[in-house]
């Protein structure tokens, strides 16, 4: 068992929550290849191993509630990713109207201005903000060039 996967058994440990193959499964998934997936994304990819779809819901819904991983709303569209582990971490995503493609954002000098505002927040506000997801949409460069503009 490797560090990353050792680590999630724990936190699932201290949660009461038992690591099953299942879960080590799916975990697995998200650690070899760390990418957004979608719930029946994971499903396709794990259904040759006996997971069903019911199984997949329950597990990235205990994996979310645990912290392991992040839920990302896009529209109609659910994205589930590893989540990186700094605290009070800024997630930025982008997210394409037209092939629907999900992008993180890895910029420090934007990532630095949005610490600063919610540093400024949290103390105008006598508030603590643990995690931020911002989902930025529009066009892909690729789909940008598509449609000449």
């Amino acid at each position: 068992m490797n560090k990353g996967t050792e680590c999630v058994r724990k936190i699932l440990e201290d949660h009461g929550i038992p690591y099953t193959c299942q879960r080590g499964e799916i975990l697995s998934l998200f650690i070899a290849e760390p990418k957004h997936y979608k719930p029946n994304e994971v499903f396709r990819l794990l259904k040759d191993k006996g997971i069903g779809i019911a199984t997949v819901y329950r597990t990235l819904e205990i994996l979310r509630e645990c912290g392991i991983i992040i839920e990302i709303s896009a529209g109609r569209d659910v994205f589930y990713r590893m989540k990186k582990p700094e605290s009070n971490c800024i997630y930025a995503h982008f997210l394409c109207d037209v092939c629907g493609k999900i992008y993180d954002c890895l910029d420090s000098g934007a990532a630095k201005k949005c610490s600063d505002f919610f540093d400024l927040l949290e103390n105008s506000m006598d508030m603590t903000i643990k995690d931020v997801n911002i989902t930025i949409k529009g066009l892909c460069n690729e789909c940008k060039n598509k449609e000449g503009g």
